[in-house]
């Protein structure tokens, strides 16, 4: 974009996003928002996503059940999120054990 150039606000704020490197971690963060049609209605009662550090999504889990059955299928719960942002932006998994968090 050249000085002086009339953008729309979309271009301006993606411009600026990738500037400054903020764009693969914003895309990331989409996650959060697809949870449930990326990983299953399922899944999605028994994991829910925490936060994104250093491509390492962390999830909240049901019970240690859940995340041993999750710690199984990482691989492929990775694959699924990468293909969903079309990125390789998430490279692990770790889940912390919160039952109070779930409805029963």
């Amino acid at each position: 974009m050249k000085r002086g150039e009339v953008v729309s606000l979309k271009e301006a704020l993606a411009d600026f996003l990738k500037e400054r490197g903020w764009d693969k971690k914003i895309e990331g963060y989409q996650i959060i928002d697809h949870w449930e049609e990326v990983v299953g209605e399922e899944l999605a009662q028994h994991a829910q996503p925490i936060k994104i550090e250093e491509q390492t999504l962390f999830l909240r889990v049901k019970s240690s059940v859940w995340a041993n059955e999750l710690n199984l299928r990482k691989g492929e719960i990775i694959e699924k999120i990468n293909l969903k942002i079309k990125e390789p932006t998430i490279s692990d998994l770790r889940f912390k054990v919160q039952p109070s968090y779930f409805k029963l």
